[in-house]
């Protein structure tokens, strides 16, 4: 597709070293799969510089590079055929790159913008049109002002249409990428909320999407008010206002449309205000485009509701399945290994994958190349399904299996699943094929409150906190309380990924869990009792020293042991919290006594502030560092050696730059809790607590609710009993009107006494069914409110959220 000489010769910058060909483009040094016909792009952003990375991908085999001047010393490796193309902005670089490909097509390419439903409309205009065009599409949600450019660097000769997201968060960003896509027909699906802090007004950001639509044929928007645009292109507007070209509203789960003087009805397979909006948006463009109302109705009918994320969630015969049902495309593939990677803690890796129904390559390149990734990800088993794949089945090892159709596989499981024990196994298929059916196959059984933690978010979260600290201070992540509750080898797997130095727990048992996954960064254990000393050493755990009898007997167990070699250990200073660590006027004796040993070896000092969230006591956060500083400084001197030294928790990091020290510790700011408004702003909820309505009943007035009749009903109403209560966390203090929880939108107080399993909520005035959701918090402002009621804080909510409670681990 490209060659390193022509693509320098495009953006304009010097190539050292031999020319080759590309194909594929690498940001993230992560998600390498193949080293084949690659380059890396090394882009520098605010929080990551992509250079700090190219030694390691040397030596895992990639051979081209496109750098930024003066930020790699590249010249010794030229002589290694390795080659770089240098330039002034490897983000510049790869936007006028994917420009300039962008031009060679004469294709009609569809551009999608809007505050919601832009992946939803994009991959319901894939299915819709696929029988007609052979499509290339933005993976995933790669709508970014790096997203984009990689998302176009994919059109190749085969494809007849193109259909690309665009994202902005702010002005001046919308004009790059329209240069980029240069879309024929511009869909803006929505004027939201989202990003509204970008822009000082609902108006400024339309003005600013409709900055996609530059030089477009035509505009189909579905927003409240008509845009106003000054270009040539044709304008379809469709709303629920009567007056809009394009009109539509929902009777009886049919979709009405009035357009251009006729009259229109579909029958749509979900109803809610969102899919409507997107199905209506759909509609037009595939009229725009001639596609036959007959046929419109024929496609809607199989169209799937889209999963846009990863699951994580625990299977039969101690395995883990990943699933991703939103698509089958190579690119997609390629991000779901790399989280299967990521997040693999089981003997051998194992993946169930359709047939890819178009990807714009023969057959025979493409499942060569799927065998290839297996292979290159160590993939222990591969079940194709489809018929295509089966026909290709000799690119594949040996063990493999192919199944027709997903009936086939799921007729041939009890047979054969012995197979599929301890096993991380991806299942990766097209929405066609249906594999929700071998999902539940694998998945355990459980009761319908589940914990949802969104890894990306959590990731997010992380990113802000780097950005906080200087690139060469170094991160512990408290994992503590099973990732406050969390779940802790998951959130430490993800934050292994991500680059952190150091993990924490607070007893020895937490870590002997997070070696058994193979967690293999330093653990410090904070609360080590002298019984678990033996499997702190055993699993090479770092225990927390915080007081003279610990620090002997730990000497002690490592002599009984004939360890005679430096154990690192950490020393707990109390600056001020008064509950562990040494004192003051214990820092000359401890010193002494360190050096004595010399079986130990000290790789932190650390303290902890007493309340370091609290502006008020801020003279005292900045004695407690002082102190720390100098203690600190006077042990280290003494022993001789230099140690890491760490004070600063969540909200220290954000307040007291001052005292980062070369190490700080992230807890409950990792999970989305800021300390102030300012902070709160940056970062995502990471978990959702949910769960489903088990049963509706009517209430007449006199009746009571529950244990010891303490609600009575003063009126005719009606309550959902939902399966939560204070043995999952939901605590008999919420009883009788004291919160409640979110159904369909709506909040609806607990009535009468929360009970162990389940509890009964007021939906007397909400439209509901059983097996609706019931949100019990899904974002910062929801979970503050519960914390308020039960008169505590977020930790403990957190932390409360009981073992029995189904985590699933989400990743978009």
């Amino acid at each position: 597709m490209f060659t390193l000489k022509n693509i320098s010769k495009i953006i304009e910058a010097k190539l050292y070293g031999n020319d080759q060909n590309i194909n594929e483009f690498l940001i993230d040094s992560r998600l390498l799969q193949t080293t084949d016909r690659l380059i890396f792009v090394a882009i520098k952003s605010q929080r990551n510089n992509g250079h700090e990375y190219i030694k390691e991908l040397i030596d895992k085999g990639v051979r081209a590079f496109l750098i930024e001047e003066n930020s790699f010393d590249y010249e010794k490796y030229l002589q290694k055929e390795i080659s770089f193309i240098v330039c002034k902005n490897s983000l510049k670089a790869l936007q006028l790159l994917a420009k300039e490909h962008r031009r060679g097509f004469k294709i009609p390419v569809i551009g999608i913008t809007g505050s919601n439903g832009k992946t939803t409309v994009k991959e319901w205009l894939y299915q819709l049109l696929k029988p007609n065009y052979s499509i290339c599409r933005s993976p995933k949600s790669y709508n970014s002002q790096i997203g984009v450019p990689l998302s176009v660097l994919n059109l190749n000769s085969l494809n007849t249409l193109a259909i690309f997201e665009a994202g902005i968060s702010t002005l001046g960003e919308m004009e790059e990428l329209n240069n980029i896509i240069q879309p024929n027909i511009t869909i803006i699906t929505s004027i939201g909320e989202a990003h509204n802090e970008g822009f000082d007004s609902k108006k400024q950001k339309l003005n600013e999407k409709l900055k996609l639509a530059h030089n477009s044929a035509v505009i189909i928007a579905n927003t409240e008010e008509k845009p106003q645009i000054n270009d040539l292109a044709q304008l379809i507007w469709l709303s629920e206002n009567n007056k809009a070209d394009f009109n539509y509203t929902l009777e009886e789960e049919v979709l009405k449309i009035n357009y251009q003087l006729k009259s229109y009805n579909f029958q749509i397979p979900f109803n809610d205000k969102a899919s409507v909006q997107n199905f209506a948006t759909c509609i037009a463009c595939l009229f725009y485009l001639g596609i036959k109302e007959s046929e419109i109705q024929n496609r809607i009918k199989l169209i799937q509701p889209l999963a846009i994320r990863l699951e994580i969630k625990n299977a039969i015969s101690n395995s883990i399945i990943i699933n991703d049902f939103y698509n089958s495309d190579l690119d997609s593939l390629k991000i779901a290994l790399q989280f299967q990677n990521q997040q693999n803690r089981k003997k051998k890796k194992m993946i169930i994958v359709s047939e890819i129904e178009q990807s714009g390559l023969l057959p025979n390149v493409l499942y060569k190349q799927m065998a290839t990734l297996f292979q290159k990800n160590e993939i222990h088993t591969v079940v194709g399904i489809g018929k295509e794949i089966s026909k290709h089945k000799y690119f594949f090892n040996s063990n493999a299996l192919f199944f027709e159709t997903t009936k086939d596989f799921v007729s041939a499981h009890t047979a054969i699943s012995h197979r599929f024990s301890d096993a991380t196994i991806l299942l990766k298929g097209a929405r066609s094929f249906g594999f929700e059916q071998i999902s539940r196959i694998f998945q355990l059984k459980s009761h319908d409150t589940v914990f949802e933690i969104h890894l990306n978010k959590l990731v997010d979260n992380l990113n802000y906190y780097k950005s906080l600290i200087k690139p060469q201070t170094k991160l512990m992540a408290m994992v503590k309380a099973t990732g406050y509750g969390s779940g802790s080898v998951e959130i430490a797997r993800t934050l292994q990924y991500n680059g952190v130095s150091y993990l924490a727990v607070a007893y020895a048992d937490e870590g002997v869990e997070l070696r058994n996954a193979e967690i293999k960064l330093p653990i410090m254990v904070m609360n080590s009792e002298i019984d678990a000393f033996e499997d702190i050493i055993e699993f090479k755990l770092e225990p927390e020293i915080y007081n003279f009898k610990t620090l002997h007997e730990f000497a002690k167990k490592l002599d009984s042991i004939g360890i005679t070699s430096a154990y690192p250990v950490h020393i707990k200073l109390d600056t001020g919290m008064k509950r562990l660590g040494f004192e003051e006027n214990e820092i000359d004796k401890l010193a002494e006594t360190i050096t004595a040993y010399p079986q130990l070896k000290v790789i932190s000092i650390f303290s902890h502030l007493v309340a370091s969230d609290n502006q008020q006591l801020d003279e005292f956060t900045q004695q407690q560092i002082n102190a720390f500083n100098t203690q600190a400084t006077k042990i280290e001197k003494q022993i001789k050696y230099p140690v890491l030294k760490h004070i600063c928790n969540s909200s220290g990091i954000t307040r007291f730059s001052n005292a980062h020290f070369n190490m700080v510790r992230l807890g409950i700011g990792l999970y989305g809790v800021g300390s102030d408004a300012q902070t709160q702003a940056q970062l995502q909820n990471v978990g959702v607590l949910k769960t489903k309505i088990s049963q509706i009943k009517t209430i007449r007035a006199g009746e009571t609710i529950g244990y010891n009749r303490s609600f009575m009903f003063q009126q005719q109403g009606k309550i959902a009993t939902i399966p939560i209560g204070y043995a999952d966390g939901f605590l008999r203090t919420l009883s009788n009107g004291a919160h409640g929880v979110y159904v369909n939108g709506y909040f609806c107080k607990v009535v009468g006494n929360v009970c162990m399993d389940m509890c009964m909520i007021d939906v007397t005035n909400v439209s509901c069914v059983e097996g609706d959701e019931v949100i019990i918090f899904e974002n910062y402002e929801q979970l503050i409110a519960l914390s308020k009621a039960l008169k505590t804080i977020p930790y403990e909510v957190l932390s409360n959220i009981s073992a029995r409670v189904k985590r699933i681990y989400v990743y978009e």
